[in-house]
């Protein structure tokens, strides 16, 4: 119950934040706002594979901390029941939660995240009553020509825009714009014909030139037509992780991205064995100390454990050539799991030493 109780809360701040992100985009025109909660269904399993080795965790530290403060460990213990009989009892939950976070990690993630890559390549299909927002201009283009479109009104039942302005740009090789051309009218309305979207603008002038120069055009209109839809953005690079797990372990020898991708998801699934296993030491305090009195340091702790992971993931990514040895997440498995050795065992160790 505590595990649940903190990956609601973790859940609920880091949702909060992305929305936020994607609430902004919404506002720029980017994506639709019929479409944002979409998009947060299916980047959902990604926020749990993060945070609920994390949150079982944080609840093993706080409930064995308070049962550490209430000294039922030391009844425990003079009863005959040490970490072997905790490691036992944490089987199963540990088993459920590491099968549940390499179920979102190998399958249920990549899945979402392609879905959400192909989301983001709709919304460039979209026209710009559908994505417009009024009072804020709405930027749609490539890297060789851009469209601004604003409208100061827009009435969305009929389709109606009002204080229309549309400035149309292209540009050359190295950056310099090449021809600007610009549109104002007083309203605007979508029409199609031949299966062809066009804003039909009404009581407007139009502006013709290149930017510096002085033999700009200006033409008054009573009527004119504005082709839309086919203002295509550059489309968005497929991203490594929204690959399937088989496609990945078949790249891994030709692309550093998909190694990367591949051993960050099986780590996801180590990291909650290992750091259940280090939350049983770690949790032990005395009750003057106060059952928080580890759980900063254990939280830092597990933080430079998925750092370093992630350096290690960039690290991987960003190499040229063969990958020298140092280059695999096993390594930090393999300190961390050190570590919790010693955690257990580093005491007897030590003190059979100092007899000697």
């Amino acid at each position: 119950m505590t595990t649940v109780m903190v990956t609601f809360i973790l859940v609920m701040v880091l949702v909060s934040g992305r929305f936020i992100k994607y609430l902004a985009e919404a506002a720029a025109g980017e994506i639709a706002a019929d479409a944002l909660f979409l998009v947060m269904a299916f980047r959902m399993p990604e926020f749990l594979q993060m945070i609920l080795p994390l949150s079982l965790y944080i609840a093993l530290l706080l409930v064995l901390g308070r049962m550490h403060m209430d000294n039922e460990m030391v009844v425990l213990q003079a009863g005959g029941q040490g970490h072997g009989r905790l490691v036992r009892s944490l089987t199963i939950p540990v088993l459920i939660a590491t099968t549940v976070v390499g179920l979102f990690a190998v399958y249920v993630t990549p899945r979402g995240d392609a879905e959400v890559n192909r989301i983001f390549e709709e919304q460039k299909d979209r026209s710009v009553l559908e994505l417009l927002t009024p009072g804020r201009f709405h930027v749609k283009g490539s890297s060789n020509t851009q469209r601004a479109t604003y409208a100061e009104h827009l009435n969305r039942e009929k389709g109606v825009l009002e204080n229309v302005f549309v400035a149309d740009a292209r540009f050359q090789a190295g950056g310099e714009a090449d021809r600007l051309l610009t549109v104002w009218a007083k309203s605007g309305k979508l029409v199609r014909e031949d299966g062809i979207s066009y804003l039909l603008l009404t009581d407007g002038f139009q502006y013709q030139g290149k930017p510096g120069r002085l033999d700009y055009k200006e033409i008054g209109f009573k009527e004119a037509r504005v082709r839309i839809g086919g203002e295509k953005s550059d489309s968005r690079p497929p991203k490594v992780r929204g690959l399937s797990t088989r496609e990945l372990i078949s790249q891994r020898d030709t692309n550093k991205e998909a190694l990367a991708e591949l051993q960050w998801r099986l780590s996801l699934v180590l990291t909650v064995p290992l750091m259940a296993l280090a939350a049983i030491p770690l949790a032990r305090v005395n009750p003057r100390q106060g059952r928080f009195y580890r759980l900063i340091p254990a939280v830092l702790g597990y933080m430079l454990y998925v750092g370093m992971l992630l350096v290690c993931r960039s690290a991987i990514e960003d190499h040229k050539g063969v990958l020298p040895w140092y280059l695999d997440m096993v390594w930090i498995h393999l300190v961390v799991a050190v570590v919790v050795f010693l955690l257990y065992f580093g005491g007897r160790i030590f003190r059979r030493r100092a007899r000697a």
